[in-house]
């Protein structure tokens, strides 16, 4: 903080800060479900126990084609309930 009360030397947004937090909370032994639609979100989405695209654009679904995807929140709804049901 300056002399002024002027708040300095932060940052706004952190690199990576998603994949940073779904670590966190995994450390903190709770499971990670990862929802995520675009590149920023991939590494959130690997470091989570389970990581599910949601409506993403054609380009990311191909090349990142080990992740479930779902078309419509639903299909989010359902595969969010089967993981919590069976940790699957």
């Amino acid at each position: 903080m300056a002399a002024d009360g002027t708040i300095t030397g932060y940052r706004l947004r952190q690199a990576d800060g998603k994949r940073k937090v779904a670590e966190a909370v995994r450390n903190l032994a709770y499971t990670v479900i990862g929802v995520g639609d675009s590149y920023n979100d991939i590494n959130m989405l690997k470091a989570a126990d389970h990581g599910i695209l949601y409506r993403p654009p054609d380009k990311v679904r191909q090349e990142h084609p080990g992740f479930p995807v779902a078309a419509d929140f639903g299909a989010l709804k359902a595969m969010i309930e089967t993981i919590l049901r069976t940790g699957a």
